[in-house]
């Protein structure tokens, strides 16, 4: 997570999709952690952590982080062939904001990620121009929070162009420095 992202809600929740993990150390005391009754976790053990665990541990060599299987390779291929029918929102509502921080472990997710968001951008743009129909209602369940948060600001600048048209919008004032 960014410093500029610290306190942001969505960064935080981004980070919380778990991510699959093996154990690189042996660990004691952490036997109920796992949902065993021993009280030692041996080495090569598998476990799901949220990301900004296993980050921090796989930077102090704990663990090894695998890539999620949100990114996996079959995911991005389904990605690649139809990113409109992908149902972003019931795979993650953070799904951008997670794929950037896995784009550090894996080059190729920040190239997925932007591809499937440049074809899902235009319909978003359609979607706010013409008004939705019942194609583009399920478009809209479909959509991730960064896309929500997008197709909104499209609405309200639609909004806004009568006014802008009308020079209702913004209104020229004589500066109060002159006479």
């Amino acid at each position: 997570m960014s410093k500029a992202g610290y306190y942001d809600i969505d960064d935080i929740l981004a980070v919380q999709e778990r991510v699959p993990c093996v154990l690189q150390v042996d660990l004691d005391g952490l036997g109920s952690a796992s949902g065993g009754g021993a009280s030692k976790v041996y080495r090569n053990s598998r476990w799901t952590l949220p990301f900004w665990m296993a980050d921090r541990l796989n930077e102090e060599d704990y663990v090894d982080m695998e890539v999620s299987p949100l990114f996996s390779k079959r995911a991005n291929r389904m990605y690649a062939a139809s990113p409109e029918s992908v149902q972003l929102r019931s795979i993650s509502q953070h799904f951008y904001q997670f794929g950037l921080q896995m784009g550090d472990l894996v080059p190729e997710i920040p190239h997925v990620l932007r591809n499937m968001y440049m074809q899902r951008v235009q319909k978003i743009a359609r979607i706010a121009q013409q008004g939705q129909n019942t194609e583009a209602f399920d478009f809209v369940q479909s959509l991730d929070r960064t896309e929500a948060r997008l197709l909104k600001q499209c609405q309200q600048a639609q909004g806004a162009i009568p006014e802008w048209q009308q020079n209702k919008a913004y209104a020229l004032t004589k500066a109060s420095a002159i006479p």
